[in-house]
């Protein structure tokens, strides 16, 4: 056995080369997977809906908690059965009785950047205007804002769906 190992040290050194070689390809592309399955994940976009609901201030939020661009690929706020763009069109008339602070216009295929957000209704009230406010929540209370998006790899990520149901609080 040692005698043939000796006479075939050439073969046996050239085999383990390959053998090695072919590991070190395996690793090497174990470790790429794992490097394009980080990046992925280091970019990836997280939607949260926020609401505020003060005396004087109502405000309703879309914004992006992580770490890659939110791209909207669809934005719906639906209420008692019909479907609006824009969270200020659900408002029927009521939306004209108050100067908006600042609302946001239909945000479908606008990209979010990452820690930033959209305003999709902004209200302040004077004390003499109880009422518009108590109506303005009352119709918020009954609303759902669906928002569906994807990462800069083009990847869906899980829709995210708010009851505005809060607003219903006493």
């Amino acid at each position: 056995m040692m005698e043939w190992i000796a006479n075939n040290s050439g073969a046996i050194i050239a085999l383990s080369t390959v053998v090695i070689s072919l590991i070190s390809l395996f690793v090497a592309v174990k470790a790429l997977n794992t490097q394009r399955e980080h990046n992925k994940l280091s970019v990836k976009p997280i939607a949260h809906f926020s609401k505020g609901d003060y005396e004087n201030q109502i405000f309703v939020k879309v914004k992006n908690y992580g770490l890659g661009p939110l791209i909207i690929e669809e934005f719906n706020v639906s209420k008692e059965k019909c479907s609006f763009k824009r969270l200020v069109d659900s408002f029927d008339g009521l939306g004209a009785l108050i100067t908006w602070d600042t609302f946001t216009d239909d945000i479908e295929g606008r990209v979010l950047a990452p820690q930033n957000e959209f305003i999709l209704i902004k209200a302040s009230f004077t004390p003499d205007q109880d009422d518009i406010r108590k109506a303005i929540r009352e119709s918020l209370a009954n609303t759902t804002l669906t928002i569906k998006y994807k990462c800069i790899y083009d990847e869906v990520q899980p829709e995210v769906q708010e009851k505005l149901e809060w607003f219903a609080r006493s």
